[in-house]
């Protein structure tokens, strides 16, 4: 199994930051995310399922994401979310944003990504810890590039 967490101050507030976690955007924050289509439940809500198409290389992965807690608080954003890939791996993380004092936001990333069977397992364990740790940090960096950029008028 694969975890991580990190955090990081985005120098924006809080609602703009949540808005890239929207379905709406995700493909922003997600480049490697060709289609992200509701096919169930009501769009950023709890329970909602998307189909999901990803990208890697010349992989095309086909999934189902499935929102298992979505909340939009003035202080506090927060959402999890779990796929399958492959029949291989379970994939669980979140996103927390918290308002800090002035226009901050605080951005944590959690996950996991667990072996389903003896393959996923042994790839996981094969992996490059520190090249999946490098793609949370730039998961982390293009949110918050993204969100720190100033509006066009």
């Amino acid at each position: 199994m694969v975890k991580w967490k990190e955090q990081m101050t985005i120098d924006a507030p809080i609602e703009r930051v949540w808005s890239l976690f929207q379905d709406e955007s995700i493909q922003l924050i997600m480049p490697k995310v060709e289609t992200h289509e509701l096919v169930e439940g009501t769009a950023n809500a709890t329970s909602a399922k998307h189909a999901q198409v990803y990208t890697e290389g010349k992989q095309q992965q086909r999934y189902i994401v499935e929102t298992l807690s979505y909340v939009d608080e003035l202080d506090r954003k927060y959402r999890e979310t779990t796929f399958t890939m492959g029949k291989m791996f379970r994939v669980r993380y979140h996103f927390l944003l918290e308002r800090l004092e002035g226009q901050s936001t605080r951005f944590t990333y959690e996950g996991e990504n667990k072996g389903m069977n003896l393959t996923g397992k042994a790839m996981l364990l094969a992996g490059s810890k520190k090249a999946a740790q490098q793609t949370v940090v730039d998961f982390m960096n293009r949110v918050k590039t993204l969100a720190e950029k100033k509006p066009s008028n």
